[in-house]
């Protein structure tokens, strides 16, 4: 009952976060959608690069998926970032050859008793896997403080964690290092990338103009929050200044905020920025 009432407070998000979903792309890309958050294994000869594990049953399921029902050996793991529902089945893979991680992803994993032959990530790392290349990039942060994103330009494809949830508000984890400002900005550097798809840290693969309209969302609601931190607005006459119009698409889930906490983050996050900026200006 708890798990019913959940769901539809959520807009059935508890459903699209629990429901585990393998779609083939074709013989070298498959994507599992759900189960926490996504996972895209690229399949090359007999191996697999896998970015995100999932957790609990889903990871073993995963697992299961790629070792025993396609053949295939995971040699090498990406995490778009430390969040469990992401990585919390890596003990799964104790032979993996290589798990790319951000620096600040690294320490947090660590620090929760995770081992692995992690390699950080602070810049670019480039794969090639058969035929498809693989770029694991750090292009910016903002859901957690370290967050990666993997591109495949011969597909025109991105995998890019939390960063971006298909139709749900940014959630940006503080108590893991997560700021909305900044996650704003890595969705612009995202959108410099030459890509047609984007598989979200939850939900569906998105088509580049449903990024693009996240992108302008965020875009909007930065400028709206910096006009009234200029002319001094409190946080609450912030908020209710700032009423977009046309993101009635982007919703909230039990694991995303709402529309005002968005706005109250944002103004939040501007607001330190704004102040750190005059305090430099200021310092002889």
């Amino acid at each position: 009952m708890l798990l019913a009432v959940c769901c539809f407070l959520a807009g059935c998000g508890l459903r699209t976060f629990l429901q585990l979903e393998a779609v083939r792309i074709d013989d070298g890309l498959e994507v599992w959608l759900g189960g926490g958050g996504n996972s895209v294994g690229v399949l090359h000869g007999r191996q697999a690069f896998l970015s995100d594990v999932k957790f609990a049953d889903f990871g073993m399921r995963l697992r299961h998926d790629l070792e025993d029902t396609l053949r295939l050996k995971v040699s090498r793991v990406m995490l778009t970032h430390a969040h469990q529902d992401h990585a919390g089945s890596l003990a799964l893979y104790p032979e993996v050859g290589a798990v790319l991680v951000h620096p600040n992803a690294k320490k947090r994993l660590l620090a929760q008793g995770e081992r692995a032959p992690f390699v950080e990530v602070d810049g670019e790392i480039r794969l090639f896997l058969g035929e498809e290349e693989v770029r694991v990039l750090n292009l910016g942060s903002g859901h957690t403080d370290g967050d990666l994103v993997a591109y495949l330009p011969k597909r025109k494809w991105v995998v890019a964690g939390d960063l971006v949830n298909e139709d749900l508000e940014p959630r940006a984890d503080q108590a893991y290092g997560g700021d909305v400002l900044v996650l704003a900005h890595t969705v612009q550097r995202i959108l410099e990338l030459d890509f047609t798809h984007l598989v979200p840290g939850h939900g569906q693969v998105m088509p580049r103009s449903k990024v693009e309209h996240f992108g302008d969302y965020l875009k909007q609601l930065e400028a709206g929050i910096r006009a009234e931190v200029t002319k001094g607005s409190d946080e609450d006459t912030a908020v209710r200044a700032v009423q977009l119009q046309g993101f009635d698409d982007i919703k909230t889930a039990f694991y995303v905020p709402s529309r005002e906490g968005t706005t109250r983050a944002m103004f939040q996050s501007v607001k330190k920025e704004t102040e750190m900026n005059s305090s430099k200006k200021e310092t002889p």
